[in-house]
């Protein structure tokens, strides 16, 4: 081999790599983090929450409460389980069938669907794609469509914090960059509106409406946060998070790899928490969380 040709190196993550809002969240937030959780894929060693068995069981339920809606948005009959839940599942449902919004359009309603579009780095041209998992896609004949997230957070969550996460972002924009392929068509990101629905405020859900501008921006920022994780080759270029009290309490308590970045042993307070969102939580075994195996492939 020349000794003077350039170095080439094995690509940070690999080519059927999906990014998706969690993952670009965990960059954003702490780049060790992603690291550690989508590089290194590393099992966690520490409990995000304690109690852990309280954690454990409300994140069993939150699963078990978008299944319900699942079954229910799908028009299967849900009334003989509904008969058999025990609070707190028995309230949320009650209160998704009491309060769920009833000005969705009823043209077109997907349900757990997982789109995908190109997300390729301006930088050195590496290709990947950017994934999003919809609980909801309300969507009528005449090309207007709500995305419905729901929660189960034991509070509302306030608007200005759902407005900065990047899920507010990401949804919008794949939705809108993918519609040319979707049943509805083409659409303008005038169109698409984004509602956060949560089961201990049902009547009050949280509406965002998107435009041209909104979506341009989200594209920029998004491309940056890409080019700059594609920088790092090695551990060194993903530092931690600044340690402070305030980043400790938003981030450190409740991460898997606090021990780990020496950060604390003791879990956060479950109690403490507003938003489930504000754990950081990952399968191991399945840190890549979407393949190009596992997601629907449009015709880009």
């Amino acid at each position: 081999m020349d000794p003077n040709s350039p170095t080439v190196r094995a690509p940070l993550l690999p080519p059927t790599f999906a990014f998706s809002q969690s993952s670009l969240q965990a960059f954003q937030d702490c780049a060790r983090r992603f690291w550690l959780a989508y590089v290194e894929q590393l099992p966690w060693p520490a409990i995000e929450a304690a109690p852990v068995q309280d954690f454990e069981q409300f994140m069993r339920l939150g699963a078990a409460f978008h299944r319900l809606v699942e079954r229910s948005e799908i028009s299967m009959d849900t009334e003989k389980i509904a008969r058999s839940l025990t609070p707190p599942l028995s309230q949320w449902f009650e209160a998704y069938r009491l309060h769920r919004p009833g000005d969705l359009p009823t043209d077109f309603v997907e349900v757990e669907r997982v789109l995908t579009i190109p997300f390729t780095s301006a930088r050195n041209g590496q290709e990947y794609r950017l994934a999003a998992k919809y609980d909801l896609i309300a969507a009528s004949a005449h090309n207007e469509v709500v995305i419905v997230d729901w929660k189960t957070s034991r509070r509302r969550t306030d608007p200005s914090v759902l407005r900065n996460r990047l899920q507010s972002q990401v949804y919008p924009f794949v939705l809108v960059e993918a519609s040319p392929f979707l049943p509805w068509g083409a659409l303008e990101p005038e169109q698409v509106e984004m509602r956060y629905w949560f089961s201990a405020a049902p009547a009050q859900p949280v509406t965002f409406t998107y435009d041209r501008r909104q979506h341009e921006s989200n594209r920029e920022q998004l491309q940056r946060l890409l080019d700059s994780l594609l920088t790092g080759v090695e551990q060194a270029d993903f530092p931690m998070v600044l340690d402070t009290e305030i980043n400790r309490r938003r981030f450190c308590n409740f991460c898997v790899y606090r021990s780990r970045c020496r950060r604390g042993q003791s879990a956060g307070d479950l109690d403490e928490v507003d938003d489930l969102d504000d754990f950081f939580v990952i399968d191991p075994e399945a840190a890549l969380e979407f393949t190009l195996d596992e997601v629907e492939e449009l015709a880009f």
